[in-house]
């Protein structure tokens, strides 16, 4: 019997096997994160050049090519430790400095691809790719930044994959066969300027006083005192000859023009934060990978972003009494897949005719509301037991301040009106359809939003009853949607007990 020595071969390290695949992003992207973290810290040397440098430049400028050196030098480490790896089923991410973190994003587990255009990424060619899975609130991969080829490659080889097309040998490397294009049809929805505008109108916004006040707060060193103070100012002003000589009409004037004016900055806000994220909007239907619609938009931030049709969960409809009047609405869809601007719910439309909404819908099997739907309101409870709460609510608030800081808060009372004409405008608004395959619920008189939720999308009901409901025997419905937000699901307020139960018995 030969005894000969068995040998046993190192077993080859998976590490050191591919490494050689491993790729850096583009060199630009520590330029790119050196400005955006310079950007972020001018006001901190603004404060510093007024308050610790007492204005003199040649402090202020050694410290400004201090903190530049140092932000570029640490942005380059960070590159140089950072490397992805595009395998035949999985993206594999390196990162982290002291702590190594290696990330592997199966394909089979990414639910959204998206690409994400900065202004300068656009003059330079360079885009971010944004990877979605599910696992986290944001994104659970991101590679900043890539050539724009080599993102859309990317972008595609996803989406192929999980449509049964294998565009990468096992090795890592694209194969020799040519790589499918984004097939595009004529745009289901498109925006020009004109449009834009319109929409802008209806997104009433104070945005830029907000910009102005967080700026102001940052250099309240070099405005007065009590600058925020509204007594301070109520004062002043009541000190002022030029305002006391006018007569009482030419005061009312003037508080009229001061809110005009604030109505001119809120319309003015909305309409430039509107041409800032809807400039150039396109929605298109796109068939290769998954299909789905294909949105891009943005002025200074373009955004390329797919959302598979067969991840769409329910339609919304969002308008309100002065937009419908000129029948435009904003179509959204809640899906599966995040949206990369941070809403909620995709933008599919964002002022549309109802024509223009229809052949959107019909793409994903969702039918609009019939013409002869009989809608369903809720019990006139939703209205006077709001009322009343918040009668109680108004009415001790203006007899506490009316008694305790000035009789004039008593005609806080007159709030009483309006208050009680929106709660009967809110359930007169707020009503509910049920067909064979679609649920419809309304809700809202200023901001109107109508659900289609097509009864195979439904994932929960829930039938609730609070301590004011219980009198009444009235419930409110709950249906949880998959990808909805458990904090604000879809409800149907205020119906009697047994519809409620009954209604829940047709849901599920």
């Amino acid at each position: 019997m030969n005894d000969a020595p068995v040998t046993t071969a190192e077993p080859i390290l998976p590490e050191a096997e591919d490494n050689a695949s491993f790729r850096r992003l583009h060199p630009l992207s520590i330029i790119l994160k050196s400005v955006a973290a310079m950007g972020q810290n001018l006001i901190a040397m603004g404060v510093l050049y007024f308050s610790v440098f007492d204005q003199n430049i040649v402090y202020a400028g050694l410290a400004a090519l201090t903190l530049m050196a140092f932000i570029i030098g640490i942005t380059a480490l960070i590159w140089s430790r950072f490397t992805y790896h595009v395998g035949p089923k999985e993206i594999r991410i390196k990162s982290g400095l002291l702590s190594r973190n290696n990330r592997s994003i199966p394909f089979d587990r990414i639910q959204d691809v998206s690409l994400e255009q900065k202004l300068v990424s656009r003059i330079l060619g360079l885009a971010t790719v944004k990877l979605e899975t599910g696992a986290s609130a944001g994104e659970d991969g991101k590679l900043d930044a890539l050539a724009l080829t080599d993102a859309a490659a990317l972008r595609d080889m996803v989406r192929d994959y999980k449509s049964g097309i294998s565009a990468i040998a096992e090795d890592g490397v694209e194969t020799a066969a040519p790589a499918t294009e984004i097939e595009e049809r004529p745009p289901l929805f498109a925006m020009d300027n004109r449009r834009i505008f319109i929409a802008g109108l209806f997104n009433f916004s104070f945005v830029l006083l907000a910009i102005l006040a967080a700026i102001a707060q940052n250099l309240d060193f070099l405005l007065p005192d009590d600058f925020f103070n509204p007594w301070y100012w109520a004062e002043q002003l009541s000190q002022q000859d030029v305002v006391n000589g006018l007569s009482f009409s030419a005061q009312i004037a003037g508080a009229i023009g001061a809110l005009v004016s604030l109505i001119a900055v809120g319309l003015g806000s909305g309409i430039i934060r509107t041409f800032i994220r809807e400039y150039g909007f396109r929605l298109h239907r796109v068939d290769t990978g998954q299909p789905g619609f294909r949105r891009r938009r943005g002025l200074f931030t373009l955004t390329d972003m797919v959302m598979p049709i067969h991840r769409v969960q329910a339609a919304i409809l969002r308008t309100g009494p002065i937009r419908q009047r000129f029948g435009w609405y904003h179509l959204k869809f809640q899906s599966l897949a995040s949206d990369g601007s941070g809403e909620s719910d995709h933008s599919a439309a964002p002022c549309a005719q109802m024509d223009e909404v229809d052949p959107i819908l019909a793409e994903t099997d969702i039918a609009n509301v019939p013409p002869d739907l009989d809608f369903h309101r809720v019990d006139p409870a939703l209205w006077w037991r709001d009322a009343i709460i918040l009668m109680i609510i108004l009415g001790t608030v203006s007899i506490g301040l009316g008694r305790f800081v000035h009789p004039g808060f008593y005609a806080l009372i007159l709030l009483a009106v309006p208050i009680i004409a929106v709660c009967v405008l809110n359930w007169r608004h707020h009503q509910y359809a049920l067909t064979d395959e679609q649920l419809f619920v309304r809700a809202g008189w200023w901001r109107r939003k109508l659900t289609i939720l097509p009864i195979r999308k439904i994932q929960t009901v829930d039938v609730g009853q609070s301590p004011l409901d219980h009198p009444l025997d009235l419930a409110t419905v709950s249906v949880g949607i998959a990808g909805g937000s458990p904090m604000a699901p879809l409800k149907i307020n205020d119906i009697p007990m047994r519809m409620a139960m009954a209604l829940r018995e047709r849901l599920i």
